[in-house]
């Protein structure tokens, strides 16, 4: 939300993940960008994989999107890549919205919610993938 509040929305997609990415830092959450994923494919893992935009805490795949449209193919391609990766939750961010409140959509593809596990830092809670 920080970065709609400060850049608003209309910015191109890339402005908004480097931003993100920056925000992320400063808040020191754990997170990889561009990630790239192998996966079974006829029960043979296909290398280099397929891109991630934003791998959050080993376990949240985010897409950033700044588009005018409606977000459906985004949602089918982060479902699909939650399927292919084995990753269970995903966040689909889109900029482009005056609230940024209507621009994100959790997606979860696991029979039942993920459990959240927590490791104790001082002072602060971090998420970690569960054990």
């Amino acid at each position: 939300m920080e970065v709609h509040r400060h850049l608003g929305a209309g910015m191109p997609c890339g402005v908004y993940r480097d931003c993100l990415a920056q925000e992320l830092r400063m808040k020191e959450i754990l997170f990889r960008r561009d990630v790239s994923v192998p996966y079974l494919y006829k029960g043979m893992r296909v290398e280099p994989g397929v891109a991630i935009e934003f791998l959050v805490e080993e376990m949240l795949l985010v897409s950033v999107v700044s588009a005018d449209a409606g977000d459906g193919p985004s949602m089918e391609r982060l479902r699909s890549l939650l399927r292919l990766t084995g990753y269970e939750v995903g966040l689909l961010v889109n900029f482009n919205v005056a609230h940024l409140r209507e621009g994100v959509r959790r997606i979860i593809v696991a029979a039942e919610p993920p459990a959240l596990h927590y490791r104790q830092d001082p002072g602060k809670a971090v998420p970690t993938a569960p054990v």
